[in-house]
C-alpha cells in the first residue's frame, strides 16, 4: 500500500496492519484476566524465560523499568511524537540457546534475547521485528511496538543473536553473524505464534514482519525465504546486504516526492 503524500510512515504502517488485520480488538470475558490465571505462558524453545503482568505494556508505563530500554531507543522517533499508552497485558522476557555474551541486558550477558508482548485486548494479529543497527531487542518498543500494540496486535522483537559495533566476531566465517540474524528471527516468529496461540486458545490469524534499518533486511529476508509464515510485511529503510561488499543502508526516502522518513546510516 502506497502512503499518500505527508502520510509519516508509521502511519503507513498502522495502515496496511489496520487494512489487512484481524477481526477487532474484543474485552476478555469475565474471570479470564491473565493476572488472575494459574497457567504461565511458556514460549517453545527458550532456555529462559521471565513472565510479567503489567497495566501498560507500551513506553508511557514501561519507561525507567526493566522492561524496555529507552536509551536503546534515543534517535530513532522525530522529536515530537505522541505515542499511545495504557494497554494492559502480559510481557516475556527471555533468550534462546546461544553460545555469544554480546547482549547484557537484565545482567543475562546472554544472546538470543527476545521480548513478547500480549496485550488483553488481542485483535488475533502478531507483529514481529528485529533490532537495527547494531542495537536491541528493545530498540523499536516506541517507534514499532506502542503502534501496533495500540492496534490489538501481540508483538516479538529479538536481538538478532548478536549485537554491538563487534556483532561480525560471532561465527567462525565471514556472514555467520548475519546469517545468525534471519535464525533468530524465524526461531522467534514459529515461536511467538505457537505462545500467542497457547495463549489466547487459537494460533494468529495474521502474522506480519516489520522493522527498519537491518530490521528491514530482516524483513525482506523472512518474506523471501518463508512466505509462507507471514502474510505481509513492510520493510522500513531496511539495509542491503551482499556476499561481495561492505554494504550502507540507502537513505530512508518515502514514497512521495520531496521527503524522507530517516536519515542515512552507515552500517559497515
Amino acid at each position: 500500500m502506497r502512503p499518500s503524500r505527508g502520510v509519516p510512515l508509521v502511519a503507513a504502517l498502522l495502515m496496511v496492519l489496520t487494512t489487512v488485520g484481524s477481526a477487532g480488538a474484543a474485552p476478555r470475558a469475565s474471570g479470564t484476566d491473565p493476572c488472575v490465571r494459574q497457567n504461565r505462558p511458556a514460549v517453545p524453545g527458550a532456555e529462559h524465560q521471565r513472565v510479567a503482568c503489567l497495566p501498560d505494556l507500551t513506553t508511557a508505563g514501561l519507561a525507567g523499568t526493566a522492561y524496555t530500554d529507552t536509551a536503546d531507543q534515543v534517535g530513532l522517533s522525530a522529536k515530537g511524537t505522541k505515542n499511545p499508552s495504557g494497554v494492559p497485558g502480559v510481557q516475556i522476557d527471555g533468550y534462546f540457546p546461544d553460545d555469544s555474551r554480546f547482549n547484557a541486558t537484565h545482567g543475562w550477558r546472554h544472546d538470543a534475547q527476545f521480548v513478547i508482548r500480549m496485550p488483553d485486548r488481542w485483535n488475533g494479529g502478531l507483529v514481529v521485528t528485529g533490532a537495527p543497527g547494531t542495537r536491541k531487542q528493545y530498540a523499536t518498543d516506541a517507534l514499532i511496538s506502542d503502534q501496533v500494540l495500540a492496534q490489538g496486535y501481540a508483538y516479538a522483537a529479538t536481538d538478532k543473536g548478536n549485537s554491538g559495533p563487534d556483532f561480525f566476531t560471532d561465527g567462525r566465517r565471514p556472514g555467520d553473524a548475519v546469517a545468525e540474524w534471519n535464525r533468530r528471527t524465524t526461531e522467534l516468529t514459529r515461536a511467538a505464534r505457537r505462545t500467542v496461540a497457547r495463549w489466547y486458545g487459537h494460533a494468529p490469524r495474521r502474522t506480519y514482519m516489520t522493522g527498519i534499518s537491518n530490521g528491514g533486511y530482516l524483513t525482506r529476508w523472512q518474506l523471501e525465504n518463508h512466505p509462507g509464515l507471514y502474510d505481509g510485511g513492510v520493510d522500513w529503510e531496511g539495509a542491503l546486504w551482499t556476499p561481495t561488499a561492505a554494504v550502507s543502508s540507502a537513505p530512508c526516502r518515502s514514497p512521495w516526492r520531496g521527503a524522507s522518513a530517516g536519515p542515512r546510516t552507515r552500517i559497515s
